[in-house]
C-alpha cells in the first residue's frame, strides 16, 4: 500500500515537471516568433490599364501602378488611382501589421473628357494636375474627366499657386496664374560718421567706403542680424564695434578716432659719408644712418654735421601718420691754398737780412785794413 502510494506521487510529479517544461517552451517558441516581427503593411496597387497614378492618404506617397506601398501603418487608408483620359477611382483599404493587401482596379475611360489651357506668370513654371507633374507653363492638358481637378504652379523664387478648377466635357477650360515672389525679410541701414572724417568703414571687413565732412556714409540693404564695424584712419586708432541690424531699422554709429601714439611709423637719416652727427631741434639725436620712432606731430628742424663738410638743415611740419626720409649729401669745405705776403713783415725781415749782410761785409774789410 505504502509503495502504491510513493509509486502514485512519482507519476503525479513527473506529470507536474512536464507540464512546467511544456509551458516554458511554449513561451519560449512564442517569443521567438515575435522576433522580427513587422509592425507595418503594405498595399499593393494594380490598374487597368496600367500606368495610373495612385496616391495613398491624400500624398502620403504615390506610385505609377502596378506598384506597392510599403512601411504603412496599420489602420483605415484611401487609395485614388487616375489617369489622364479615366474616370478616378477611390480604394478603402484596412491594413493589419505583417500583411500585404491588394488593391486591383479597372479605369472606366471618359466618354466625353474636357481639358485645361493653364498659362502661368513667370512662365516655365513647374505644373501639376491633380498632383501628377504635367511639364512646364504654358500647355494644354487634354482628356480630363468632367469635374473638380486641383492645378498647383510652383517656381523658385515664387510663393506656390494652386486651385480647384471645373472641367467641363468637350470643352477646353482656360486657367491663369499669377505667381507672387516670396516675400524677404525686410533690410536695415546703417549710418557712419567719424571725427576726423575721411576714414575707411568696413562691415564684416569688407570696405563699403568713407566718411564725409559733409553727410553720412549710408550702408544699406544689410540683412538683419549682427555686424562687426570698424572704421579706420591713417595716424589714428581703429574704431571698433558690433552693431545689430533689424528689419526695417536705421542705425547711426559716430565715431571718434583717438590720435595714434605714433605721429610717425618712423622717421630714416642717412647721409653720403655715413657717420655725421644729427640733431633735431638743436638736440642730438645721434649718428646717421639714425632710425627715429614715436615722434610726436609738430614741426622740426634737423641738421647733419660733419667735421670737414658744409652742414645739412632741413624743416617741415610732420603730419600724424607720415612717413619721413631725409638724406643728406654733405658737400666738402673748399680746401685753403697758401699764398705769399708782401705786407710789413715780409719786408721787415728782409730789410733785416740786407742790413745783417751789409754789417758782416763792413767788419770783414775793417779787419783787412790793420792786418
Amino acid at each position: 500500500m505504502f509503495s502504491q502510494r510513493i509509486l502514485l506521487a512519482m507519476v503525479v510529479l513527473a506529470a507536474l515537471i512536464s507540464s512546467t517544461a511544456m509551458a516554458e517552451m511554449t513561451i519560449q517558441a512564442s517569443i521567438e516568433t515575435g522576433k522580427g516581427f513587422s509592425q507595418t503593411g503594405s498595399i499593393y496597387v494594380a490598374s487597368t490599364p496600367a500606368g495610373a497614378s495612385a496616391i495613398l492618404d491624400g500624398g502620403a506617397g504615390s506610385l505609377l501602378t502596378p506598384g506597392t506601398f510599403t512601411g504603412v501603418e496599420p489602420g483605415m487608408h484611401v487609395v485614388k488611382i487616375s489617369r489622364q483620359g479615366f474616370f478616378p477611382r477611390y480604394a478603402n483599404v484596412k491594413v493589419t501589421a505583417g500583411s500585404t493587401e491588394n488593391v486591383i482596379v479597372t479605369l472606366d475611360p471618359v466618354s466625353n473628357p474636357g481639358g485645361l489651357s493653364i498659362s502661368s506668370d513667370p512662365r516655365g513654371a513647374s505644373l501639376y494636375v491633380d498632383d501628377r507633374y504635367m511639364g512646364k507653363t504654358d500647355q494644354v492638358v487634354g482628356n480630363l474627366a468632367p469635374g473638380a481637378h486641383t492645378v498647383r504652379i510652383t517656381e523658385a523664387g515664387y510663393l506656390a499657386w494652386e486651385k480647384s478648377v471645373t472641367v467641363t466635357g468637350g470643352t477646353i477650360t482656360p486657367v491663369s496664374a499669377r505667381l507672387d515672389p516670396e516675400i524677404s525679410p525686410p533690410t536695415g541701414d546703417i549710418l557712419v560718421a567719424s571725427a576726423p572724417p575721411g576714414a575707411a568703414v568696413f562691415i564684416n571687413g569688407d570696405y563699403r567706403g568713407s566718411t564725409t565732412p559733409d553727410d553720412l556714409l549710408d550702408i544699406n540693404d544689410l540683412s538683419p542680424g549682427q555686424y562687426t564695424l570698424v572704421v579706420r584712419k591713417p595716424g589714428y586708432l581703429d574704431f571698433q564695434t558690433t552693431v545689430s541690424v533689424e528689419p526695417g531699422g536705421v542705425l547711426q554709429v559716430m565715431a571718434p578716432l583717438a590720435g595714434s601714439n605714433k605721429g610717425i611709423a618712423s622717421a630714416e637719416i642717412t647721409s653720403t659719408p655715413a657717420g655725421a652727427d644729427v640733431f633735431i631741434n638743436s638736440a642730438y639725436a645721434g649718428v646717421t644712418p639714425l632710425s627715429v620712432n614715436d615722434v610726436s606731430p609738430g614741426n622740426y628742424t634737423v641738421e647733419v654735421r660733419l667735421d670737414g663738410y658744409s652742414p645739412f638743415s632741413t624743416s617741415g611740419n610732420v603730419m600724424a601718420g607720415q612717413d619721413i626720409r631725409i638724406f643728406a649729401a654733405l658737400q666738402p669745405l673748399p680746401t685753403q691754398t697758401p699764398t705769399r705776403s708782401t705786407g710789413p713783415g715780409t719786408f721787415s725781415l728782409l730789410a733785416t737780412v740786407c742790413l745783417s749782410g751789409f754789417l758782416g761785409i763792413f767788419v770783414l774789410k775793417t779787419r783787412r785794413k790793420k792786418d
